[in-house]
């Protein structure tokens, strides 16, 4: 896979985050949750083994998806205080779109699928 394409596969699936991530800010339900997961887990994180392992890059997609877990499961139950979980939830993917743009290629071939198992640990 060429760099430009590698760029562009992960472009294309990094602007799929801020509609979900939007929806789910605006009383969304499980279903937007479970299509974050897809997306972070499945094909993004796919494409994120040809980069460097980054510390970084792992907390904030992390917390972007704990922040939107947070404020699905607060939306079910009406939980209080909603507009900080939201600012939580826009801070996170604000610090995962930094992240990403920071990352750098891998010089070697990956060797395993480690983002893929850990990923949603603290979620």
């Amino acid at each position: 896979m060429t760099e430009k394409t590698l760029n562009e596969a992960i472009e294309e699936r990094l602007k799929m985050i801020p509609p979900i991530v939007k929806a789910i800010q605006a009383g969304g339900e499980e279903a937007y949750l479970r299509d974050l997961q897809t997306l972070l887990r499945k094909n993004l994180a796919s494409l994120l083994t040809l980069y460097e392992r980054d510390p970084g890059l792992d907390a904030a997609t992390t917390d972007l998806y704990a922040a939107a877990a947070a404020v699905v499961r607060d939306v079910a139950i009406a939980s209080q205080p909603y507009a900080r979980k939201r600012r939580l939830l826009k801070e996170a993917q604000g610090r995962f779109e930094e992240r990403i743009a920071l990352a750098r290629p891998r010089e070697r071939r990956p060797t395993a699928s480690w983002r893929q198992s850990e990923l949603f640990l603290a979620a």
